[in-house]
């Protein structure tokens, strides 16, 4: 028990805690994607594509000059020099050809290894918002690491970001592909995303919360200023009158950025001591003390 008078002198302050829900999640890290290798391979993958149609064009041609001086030949209206430089120019095109083509296919399939499927063909189509956004910098790519062992569910189209592990701050960040490369250190899954920019910058780390299941819980979220450690147990009090108050254990918990989430014995609507708690501890331990006389 601590009266009015005395617990605002302590600076004890209550939260009315309401209901939240709360889709259960594992944390892992990720960061902003640098898109400049992806541009540069872009810029050298239209380039082949440019010098593949320039071939294609020129072998056409070279195959009809050589079927019109075949047939001039055979009416004995040309030479079969020009006949034999006509041909000899026919083969060197198709090589060209051939081998502008064969560039093309090795530039996407370096894009493919290194990028995956969905991300090199929004880079190179010319016509995806996406990839629009990204350029803009409306949008910024993330690459996301699970743990060793850990998989993203199926259903995982959006996961939570952001900076400074507060989840409460968190942005919604949506799904991509697959990334073909792992990590070198976590030996995890590897996933690209994509979230609006708003203060994010290329090659900042960022934590992400991947939900881990369908499920939603109900419960509260109970911040780090209201937690206490006694007798190695976490505590919080709750208070439940006007000078009275209750300590109450938090045994069952999931973390929420910088606070926790509990969906078992503390009900929405109680009173949470948000600063204070450890005071209050401490005058329950004076009145459990007894006198010197008893």
């Amino acid at each position: 028990m601590l009266e009015p008078a005395r617990q605002r002198l302590a600076g004890i302050e209550t939260r009315v805690l309401d209901a939240v829900e709360y889709r259960p999640e594992t944390r892992s890290l990720g960061r902003i994607v640098d898109l400049q290798p992806l541009l540069e391979l872009r810029s050298r993958y239209r380039a082949a594509q440019a010098e593949a149609k320039i071939t294609d064009a020129a072998l056409r041609l070279a195959r009809k000059n050589r079927d019109r001086l075949a047939s001039l030949h055979g009416e004995a209206i040309v030479a079969t020099r020009e006949l034999i430089h006509a041909e000899s120019q026919l083969a060197a095109d198709e090589a060209r050809a051939v081998t502008a083509r064969q560039h093309v296919r090795e530039l996407q399939e370096e894009g493919l290894q290194a990028w995956g499927t969905e991300l090199f063909q929004a880079a190179v189509a010319g016509d995806s918002r996406l990839f629009d956004d990204l350029l803009q910098r409306r949008r910024v790519l993330l690459l996301v690491t699970l743990h060793h062992g850990q998989a993203l569910p199926a259903d995982a189209a959006r996961i939570m970001v952001a900076r400074e592990g507060d989840r409460q701050a968190a942005q919604p960040a949506e799904l991509v592909s697959a990334a073909p490369k792992t990590d070198d250190i976590v030996q995890g899954e590897t996933w690209f995303f994509h979230t609006d920019a708003r203060k994010l910058r290329t090659g900042m780390r960022i934590e992400a919360w991947i939900p881990a299941s369908a499920e939603k819980l109900s419960g509260v979220v109970i911040p780090r200023s209201a937690q206490i450690w006694h007798e190695g147990r976490p505590w919080v009090y709750l208070q439940i009158g006007a000078d009275r108050f209750v300590r109450r254990p938090i045994d069952a918990h999931r973390d929420y950025g910088d606070a926790w989430f509990v969906d078992e014995g503390i009900e929405p609507g109680a009173s949470l001591v948000t600063r204070g708690a450890q005071l209050l501890l401490s005058e329950e331990q004076r009145h459990a003390i007894p006198e010197e006389d008893d």
